[in-house]
């Protein structure tokens, strides 16, 4: 019986032995190459699971991660096609997406493809740069700033070339950090202000010339207004002195009518407001209301007559 057990212990644990040894694990975020004799398998397992293996020598497994990873790049110095040096700093987001050509490339691990993919990435940089003038990184016109045209540029030659060569797919490309060594910062700068300050010139002279002709053109309407109201004031003088000359005219038949007419409007004018008067009614205009006085124009008594014989 004690015999019995150790041969089944021995079983046992020579079972899992063998199955440790030819079985192997995948995960979701991992994918796998079997590797025969040496040789890379050409289709990778992508397939999270349990699979299965001939034991060392004869078959072995590598295993890569197949999340998206970061490769920082370092602040380079680079020229533009214009001469100007910029500093810039770039980020890569990249996946392995055929293992087995990335194994064949890098039998060393991820480390020498990240180095070699770097590498790239600084290859087209300095290329892509080159093609362009400096006022397409730094300009005070947003719609002449050229930016996402440039990292398009770079990531798309890094993508085909990593894709192609490494099996790496670039999933994203940025320009993380811009700036300018500090040899020609300040000549950069006093020129951008030199011509700005040129620009700001022009357009002053342009606003004062508009202004110019907006005043003149509203000096010109005031002064055609001015001179059309005083033609209608004149027509309406004339036409009232006509109108007045008219009545003055019937009035030359009654003077005294006139007179009394005149005084009227002089008492009506001062009694307009609340007014307590202590007058003379012997003094003229006063005299109006001195019945007697009243007698004393003769148009008046025409006037009444006048309405005393209608019926």
């Amino acid at each position: 019986m004690k015999n019995l057990g150790t041969i089944l212990a021995a079983t046992f644990l020579a079972v899992v032995l063998l199955l440790y040894m030819c079985t192997f694990q995948v995960r979701f975020t991992e994918v796998a190459i079997k590797k025969t004799w040496g040789h890379p398998d050409p289709n990778a397992i992508v397939e999270p699971g349990l699979e299965f293996k001939w034991p060392r020598p004869i078959q072995s497994v590598v295993v890569y991660d197949k999340r998206i990873r970061l490769l920082p790049d370092r602040t380079e110095e680079t020229r533009t096609v214009d001469g100007k040096n910029l500093l810039l700093k770039t980020f890569t987001l990249w996946k392995i997406e055929d293992p087995s050509k990335f194994h064949t490339n890098f039998p060393g691990g991820v480390e020498d493809g990240e180095k070699k993919l770097r590498t790239t990435v600084i290859t087209h940089k300095h290329a892509v740069t080159g093609r362009h003038e400096f006022s397409d990184f730094v300009t005070t016109d947003p719609a002449k700033r050229k930016l996402r045209e440039i990292e398009e540029q770079i990531r798309t030659a890094v993508a085909r070339d990593a894709l192609a060569e490494y099996g790496i797919e670039v999933v994203d490309f940025g320009i993380e950090k811009m700036g300018l060594p500090q040899s020609v910062t300040t000549a950069i700068f006093e020129s951008m202000k030199s011509h700005e300050e040129a620009k700001a010139q022009r357009y002053i002279a342009e606003g004062n010339a508009r202004a110019n002709d907006i005043l003149a053109n509203a000096a010109a309407t005031r002064d055609r207004i001015r001179a059309e109201v005083r033609r209608k004031v004149e027509e309406i003088r004339t036409e009232a002195e006509r109108i007045v000359s008219d009545y003055y005219k019937e009035f030359e038949e009654f003077p005294q009518l006139r007179i009394f007419l005149d005084k009227l409007t002089t008492v009506v004018e001062a009694l307009r407001g609340r007014t307590t008067l202590i007058m003379d009614t012997t003094e003229s205009p006063w005299d109006v209301f001195d019945p007697q006085a009243r007698e004393r124009v003769p148009e008046l008594d025409g006037i009444q007559n006048a309405g005393t014989q209608q019926p």
